[in-house]
């Protein structure tokens, strides 16, 4: 994508707009305000659409005229600054006074040489600007009657020819543009955007407000360099970011199981088992020999006390432990009322956020088998604030497993004060009840299980088991 991007202004005359694109050797240009925000593209074929516009006998000599454009095309020289509103017609005086006072319309524009009767003659008929051509002088007596009625007159070097042709391209671009074009966003995959390019020579790339942050051509994308990633507290694909199977993978930093990684070459490869990647990272920045500032202490201890639920999860290994204690005193925290502030913080917003964002603001995919399993989870000392919208979680589940086919999607609900979890479940809650060895609850969409509080050390081993149990009651039905 190239971000140094040669643009049009709506209200540039197209001769500005032409000329640029001229010197520059472009085909299209997207045109923008003074915001930066893309209104259309202007291009090549616009301007000849412009001059078989000029033949048409319905519009021809009917522009929209622009005062500033007009001097600034013309390189005009103003005698009388003039009151009269600029219409939108244009009129070459090359006829006899008498004749031409039949054709001068309120507010036209008269391109005229130095006949003092036929200038005299189209200021009284109501026009609102006159063009001396040919840099010819102008009477006083013309000059005073312009004065008078508040017509404008503009002088300019050149002749009636050129001079026509000038005030032609002295219109905004915006009133040639092309409204409708084709775009993208900075965050569209490439492979989205090379299916566009395919139908388009160029795409225009805007963001969220309609803002331009550059230009793309089929060019471009021949020299297009893959992003380059490092996948952090994940290794699997299904819970990576969309896209990153097109990037260029470097490393991974991890401190879960170890699914199907496959890749072209040699990477980075640091997996431990600790309670949080953050203790790998505080290893890292160590081993490099990198300061760690404080405020990057302060997130990295938040991060570890919320996986390790404030050092008591079963995931949280004496490393983490000493790691948390370190980043206390870089951070210069108490590491308790610390966690604390975090989970409290966490569960103040937890009203604002709708059911989806809930369910999937920490939630991963697991394929076992055939059987593909959503897990979502969320740590609370305040489970009844999220229980309270069961109802809600549960048709939202049932909606996301519709969509993206899972075959049970289970949400658990952790209360890091009582250390245990009520487990939410869409499809085949009988086996996961029987997996975990605890009945159903009423609504039979929901079991409490005492002491299970980590995803990846308790939830995770059962999920082979659970899809036994799904076999078993396939093969049985």
């Amino acid at each position: 994508m190239r971000q140094d991007v040669l643009t049009a202004h709506l209200n540039q005359s197209l001769l500005e707009a032409g000329q640029m694109m001229q010197e520059h050797n472009r085909q299209t240009m997207p045109v923008v305000d003074d915001e930066n925000k893309v209104y259309g593209i202007i291009t090549n074929k616009d301007f000849a659409k412009l001059f078989f516009h000029d033949l048409d006998p319905q519009t021809v000599n009917r522009i929209p005229l622009k005062r500033d454009n007009l001097i600034k095309v013309l390189k005009g020289r103003i005698l009388v600054e003039g009151r009269r509103e600029l219409g939108n017609r244009v009129l070459v005086g090359a006829m006899q006074a008498e004749s031409m006072a039949d054709y001068v319309e309120p507010g036209c524009l008269v391109v005229i040489g130095n006949r003092e009767d036929a200038q005299l003659t189209a200021i009284q008929r109501g026009a609102a600007a006159l063009v001396i051509t040919g840099d010819l002088n102008v009477s006083e007596q013309v000059l005073s009657a312009a004065r008078e009625q508040g017509v404008m007159v503009l002088n300019t070097s050149y002749h009636t020819f050129t001079a026509v042709r000038l005030i032609n391209l002295s219109i905004c671009v915006e009133d040639l543009m092309e409204r409708e074009f084709a775009s993208c966003h900075p965050d569209d995959l490439m492979s989205d955007v090379q299916a566009k390019l395919q139908r388009e020579r160029s795409l225009t790339v805007v963001d969220n407000e309609g803002k331009l942050v550059g230009f793309i051509t089929r060019s471009d994308i021949l020299k297009a360099r893959p992003k380059r990633i490092f996948l952090v507290d994940h290794n699997e694909p299904s819970q990576s970011i969309d896209g990153a199977e097109e990037a260029e993978l470097l490393g991974i930093i991890d401190h879960h199981r170890i699914a199907n990684v496959h890749t072209n070459k040699p990477i980075f490869f640091r997996s431990e088992p600790v309670g949080c990647t953050g203790t790998l990272i505080y290893s890292l920045y160590r081993e490099a020999d990198i300061e760690i500032p404080r405020d990057v202490a302060g997130l990295m201890l938040a991060g570890l006390l919320y996986d390790t639920l404030i050092l008591r999860s079963p995931t949280c290994t004496p490393r983490d432990v000493e790691v948390a204690h370190k980043l206390a005193a870089i951070a210069q925290v108490d590491l308790q009322e610390f966690g604390q502030a975090a989970f409290e913080a966490g569960a103040s917003e937890l009203n604002d956020r709708s059911a989806e964002e809930l369910l999937t603001s920490d939630f991963k995919e697991f394929t076992v088998q055939d059987v593909t399993f959503a897990v979502g989870t969320v740590e609370t000392a305040s489970p009844a604030v999220v229980e309270k919208r069961t109802t809600e979680l549960l048709q939202t589940m049932k909606l996301l497993s519709q969509k993206h086919n899972y075959t049970s999607f289970l949400f658990m609900i952790v209360d890091i004060i009582n250390m245990n979890c009520h487990l939410l479940i869409h499809g085949y809650e009988d086996a996961t009840a029987d997996a975990f060895n605890v009945p159903l609850e009423a609504s039979g969409h929901s079991i409490m299980v005492e002491g299970m509080v980590s995803r990846k050390k308790q939830m995770v081993p059962q999920l082979s088991r659970i899809q036994h149990l799904i076999a078993n009651h396939a093969g049985v039905h």
